[in-house]
C-alpha cells in the first residue's frame, strides 16, 4: 500500500503490532514520517526501506516507532541528519551501512537508554547528536556532543609477519562511553585526553563547546578541563566558531572571558577573512572593551 504525504510516496503493510514502513518514493529531500497511517500507529521501519535513496538528506520518525530493519537505510549516501525517538534502543544490522549521518537528534521521553549506542558503533564519520531528555516536571534538558571520527587499519610488521590493528582518532574512545545503552557522561568528559593528543584544536574546541553550553551531567572538574583548554587554544575556538557563523557561540566565549588578546586577534582575523562583518564588529568591541588603546601622550 501507498499513502502521499507532502511530496513523499510512503509505502507500508499493515501488521499485527501496527503499521510497518516498507520503502518510500517521491523525491522529496526531508521525510516525515507521520505518527499514524489510516488511523494505526507506525512502529517499525522494515528491512532496505530506505535503501539507496540518494535525494534524502534526513529521515525524521515518529515516537511510536520500535523497530529500524536491516540494511534500512542502506547506501543513502547523501543522508545527513537522522531523528528518532528512544522508543528505539537498537538498530538493525548494517541499517546505516554506506551512510554518514553527521546529525543524529534523539528524544529520550522514557529514561536515558536510547540507540545511539548502536548508531554511532557502526558509523565511523563524526556524528554530531543531539539528545533531548523529557523530564516528568516538563522541562526538557538538551545536550550536545561530538562523536569524533575513527577507522582502524591492519598494518602488517614485514620481518615478523606479524598484522596488528592501527587505531586512528580519539572516536573509538568515545564510543566506548555507554553503559546500559546510556551515554555516560563522565567516562565521556574524562576522555578528553584523548580528543587533545589526537584531534585537530578546532575539533576539540567543538567538542568543548558542546559540552560547555549545553552542560547534562557536566562536574564542575569537566567544566574546568573544557575551559582551560579553550583558554589555552581560544583562536581555534573562534576560527572554528565563525566558520560555522556561530554567533551565539562567540557570544558565550565573550561572555566566560575565554578569548585573549591574541585569540580575539585570530577571531577578528578570520572574520575578515570571510567577510564575516558581523561577528567582525562583535569581536572588534569586546576588544575594545578589554584591552582599550592607550592615547599617545605629547611633552613639550
Amino acid at each position: 500500500m501507498e499513502i502521499g504525504i507532502r511530496g513523499q510516496k510512503i509505502q507500508y503493510e499493515k501488521r499485527e503490532d501496527g503499521i510497518c514502513i516498507t520503502g518510500c518514493g517521491g523525491e522529496a529531500s526531508v521525510i516525515e514520517i507521520p505518527e499514524t497511517i489510516e488511523g494505526i500507529k507506525v512502529t517499525s521501519v522494515g528491512a532496505y526501506a530506505f535503501a539507496q535513496k540518494q535525494e534524502v538528506r534526513e529521515i525524521h520518525l515518529p515516537d511510536g516507532v520500535r523497530e529500524i530493519g536491516r540494511y534500512a537505510f542502506y547506501r543513502c549516501r547523501n543522508l545527513e541528519k537522522l531523528g528518532l525517538s528512544d522508543g528505539i534502543l537498537e538498530i538493525g544490522g548494517g541499517a546505516l551501512n554506506g551512510c554518514r549521518p553527521g546529525q543524529v537528534e534523539i528524544h529520550l521521553r522514557r529514561g536515558k537508554a536510547s540507540a545511539l549506542k548502536s548508531i554511532v558503533e557502526e558509523v565511523r564519520f563524526a556524528i554530531r547528536a543531539t539528545l533531548h531528555y523529557h523530564r516528568e516536571d516538563g522541562r526538557v534538558e538538551t545536550a550536545q556532543v561530538l562523536f569524533p571520527e575513527h577507522y582502524e587499519e591492519a598494518v602488517e610488521n614485514t620481518p615478523a609477519r606479524i598484522l596488528y590493528t592501527s587505531h586512528h582518532g580519539s572516536g573509538g574512545y568515545y564510543r566506548q562511553c555507554f553503559y546500559e545503552r546510556k551515554l555516560d557522561f563522565a567516562k565521556y568528559d574524562a576522555r578528553l585526553p584523548w580528543a587533545v593528543a589526537d584531534e585537530t584544536p578546532e575539533t576539540v574546541a567543538e567538542l568543548a563547546l558542546k559540552r560547555l553550553r549545553f552542560p547534562v551531567g557536566l562536574s564542575d572538574r569537566a567544566r574546568e578541563s573544557y575551559e582551560g583548554f579553550l583558554r589555552d587554544e581560544g583562536a581555534a575556538a573562534a576560527r572554528f566558531l565563525i566558520g560555522e557563523e556561530d554567533t551565539e557561540g562567540i557570544k558565550f566565549l565573550l561572555k566566560k572571558e575565554l578569548l585573549d588578546g591574541p585569540a580575539l586577534e585570530a577571531g577578528i582575523q578570520a572574520a575578515l577573512d570571510s567577510g564575516k562583518t558581523a561577528l567582525v564588529s562583535l569581536l572588534m568591541e569586546e576588544r575594545g572593551r578589554r584591552f582599550p588603546r592607550k592615547q599617545k601622550t605629547f611633552e613639550l
